[in-house]
């Protein structure tokens, strides 16, 4: 069973997004809501193998560095997402902190998961990641995702 929790300002939501409304009719999203559902769908997307919204999601020269340190370009991450060089058993986002600067966004935080690579089940992973995105013709775009490794405590 995989467990999806995304968390921004403190609210927890599972595979939603939350549209505020007024009067009968919806409001404009603000920007770190927009780039919270872009979070959320490309999670979903990535869980789901869905190589149609990861290519809407990721910009043609996005740099992709996992936990590992290795460098992918958005062509060789979708051409692994599409053969299944990797699934997930587990993805946890613990937190995610989003800041705008105009028409870019930083998103931070830290989760836990447990993928699998080629079908081998790896330890559970706890990492930080670091992504950017640019506000592309009023669409998000992910330009840059790093994440690292966090290192288990000595005992």
């Amino acid at each position: 069973m995989k467990n999806i929790i995304f968390l921004v300002n403190g609210w927890a939501t599972s595979q939603q997004v939350i549209y505020r409304r007024a009067k009968g009719r919806a409001m404009p999203q603000s920007a770190e809501d927009a780039v919270a559902a872009v979070e959320q769908r490309r999670l979903d997307a990535l869980i789901a193998s869905d190589i149609t919204t990861l290519d809407e999601i990721i910009d043609e020269q996005c740099t992709h560095i996992e936990s590992n340190g290795t460098a992918r370009t958005k062509a060789a991450f979708l051409e692994d997402v599409a053969k299944r060089e990797f699934s997930f058993d587990l993805f946890e986002i613990e937190e995610n902190h989003i800041r705008i600067f105009g028409e870019t966004a930083v998103v931070a935080g830290t989760y836990r998961n447990i993928v699998r690579v080629r079908g081998n089940p790896n330890p559970m992973k706890h990492a930080r990641h670091l992504r950017v995105y640019v506000n592309r013709g009023g669409s998000w775009k992910l330009v840059a995702h790093q994440a690292t490794e966090i290192a288990p405590r000595a005992t």
